[in-house]
């Protein structure tokens, strides 16, 4: 019935369903992105003005540019083994999806410009992800950023 309704609305207003899924298919496929360490890739699930709120980064970032090069390269960076898995059911709707996460690894990389300390980081935290038309919004991650820190040294 969904698809239906779908092609029904897209006939009338030519826009507002994405080819690319539900905000949890695309979720999973932006996760992947990250997890194959692909930073321009990832980035591009955003919105050109896209909102990234990250707890370690502690302000918002405006704009994919700024999300790829200020949050999600520099974790890559730091962490070039790491892996982002989605824990749990999501709570979603048509356009915002929530879920708790697990992100580890181990820092063999320059990490915003502290050098490698080879040690394992595993921390868990939840994300809100608001979509329209396919992109993200707007992301928050939050999470315990002294553990991480701790991890760190």
């Amino acid at each position: 019935m969904k698809k239906v309704i779908c092609i029904i609305f897209t006939l009338t207003t030519l826009q507002n369903c994405s080819a690319a899924g539900s905000p949890q298919q695309i979720v999973k496929a932006y996760m992947a992105a990250w997890n194959q360490h692909h930073a321009h890739q990832a980035a591009s699930y955003f919105a050109p003005q896209g909102v990234y709120y990250d707890a370690s980064v502690g302000k918002p970032v405006t704009g994919r540019s700024a999300a790829e090069q200020q949050v999600i390269a520099p974790f890559m960076q730091g962490v070039p083994d790491l892996k982002w898995q989605m824990t749990g059911q999501p709570v979603e709707n048509n356009s915002a999806i929530a879920f708790e996460w697990v992100f580890s690894g181990h820092n063999t990389g320059n990490w915003s410009g502290s050098p490698a300390t080879g040690k394992e980081v595993r921390f868990t935290g939840v994300s809100f992800i608001r979509l329209k038309q396919g992109k993200i919004i707007w992301q928050g991650d939050y999470y315990d950023s002294a553990t991480l820190s701790r991890e760190l040294k």
